[in-house]
């Protein structure tokens, strides 16, 4: 464990300070001819964000050595990776808002949406050869990292595409999350730990450790989806309810209710039609039946095991960071 006990506000206070750093690194790097295409990439970095990728890339390299540095452009392209997804997944689901602000294809037409999301993608990559704490076979290996991840990405977010006609269960929700947001911190906190020479037994609790904390962070991703607080969220009420996500706050729900309930629940799920009152008795009988509680509860356990791999790793100074992180996964509010 980590040496020294960090405060909440510490905690906040670090991964903004590492949020400004990434966020200007990329501004000042990215620029091109057409302007259009390059506002358009930029659209979401420019709209906040919490980081967290760039963030676990960092740390994950403070547990073997200071500084950040060596390691900024890396960790600058996971988090063009993560905005390469956002804006396609937008498209996708031809949602309007995000981070408060239009989505990029809204902004900015689908082409150059396409488009901005491609150059992004290529960005990250160019953005790894540039990264100094990874030589040639260190750079091999984080290349082959996060290609691995991008496919997983891809496959993830097929089978979220394909679920809302298909049967779709428990199950199904936990592989899907698993490629679509796990993959990509566990490339986080592999590159961080292969940059900073982490053997193979490393590299395989650094993975871990990112896999079991993605899937945590997208539990309660989606409880937030369902029952959060739009003034702290930026999204809808019910949003998840209203466009038919399958995921686990909603299984819980279904399981947890009585027949009455239950028609309460699927008369609005995935119903573009339903009003706010109607999608606001949902939620709050989704409150009143625990599903908060149990879903964190489970968050909690995977963050244990996220803990679990991250105790055999190096006691660097990233640690107490990366274990706050966990923390504060699991207790977010937005």
């Amino acid at each position: 464990m980590g040496q020294i006990a960090l405060d909440d506000e510490e905690f906040k206070a670090e991964l903004k300070r590492i949020a400004k750093k990434v966020t200007d690194f990329i501004l000042s790097t990215l620029k091109g001819e057409p302007q259009a295409l390059y506002n358009a990439g930029l659209h979401l970095v420019k709209s906040g964000g919490k980081r967290l990728r760039p963030f676990i890339v960092i740390k994950s390299y403070n547990l073997y050595k200071e500084g950040e540095e060596e390691i900024l452009p890396a960790s600058a392209a996971l988090e063009l990776v993560h905005n390469f997804t956002l804006i396609h997944d937008d498209i996708m689901d031809r949602d309007d808002f995000r981070h408060g602000v239009p989505t990029v294809h809204r902004a900015y037409g689908d082409a150059m949406a396409i488009l901005a999301g491609d150059m992004l993608f290529a960005e990250a990559f160019k953005l790894l050869t540039e990264t100094p704490a990874l030589d040639n076979y260190k750079l091999k290996l984080a290349v082959a990292t996060l290609s691995k991840a991008s496919v997983e990405l891809c496959e993830g977010q097929s089978e979220d595409v394909s679920s809302i006609s298909r049967d779709f269960n428990e199950n199904s929700y936990y592989m899907l999350i698993n490629k679509k947001t796990s993959s990509l911190l566990a490339a986080s906190s592999s590159i961080g730990c292969i940059a900073g020479g982490g053997d193979e037994d490393d590299l395989k609790n650094a993975e871990l450790f990112g896999r079991k904390l993605g899937i945590a962070f997208q539990i309660v991703d989606d409880l937030l989806g369902v029952i959060g607080d739009p003034k702290i969220t930026g999204k809808p009420v019910g949003g998840d309810l209203r466009e038919g996500k399958k995921t686990l706050p909603i299984f819980l729900a279904i399981s947890k209710a009585d027949s009455n309930e239950r028609k309460l629940i699927e008369r609005v799920h995935g119903n573009s039609s339903a009003t706010d009152e109607e999608i606001e008795k949902a939620v709050s009988l989704i409150r009143r039946l625990g599903v908060e509680d149990e879903v964190r509860r489970i968050a909690k356990r995977y963050a244990d095991q996220a803990l679990r791999h991250l105790n055999l790793l190096p006691n660097g100074s990233g640690k107490v960071w990366l274990e706050k992180l966990v923390e504060f996964v699991v207790k977010r509010r937005h």
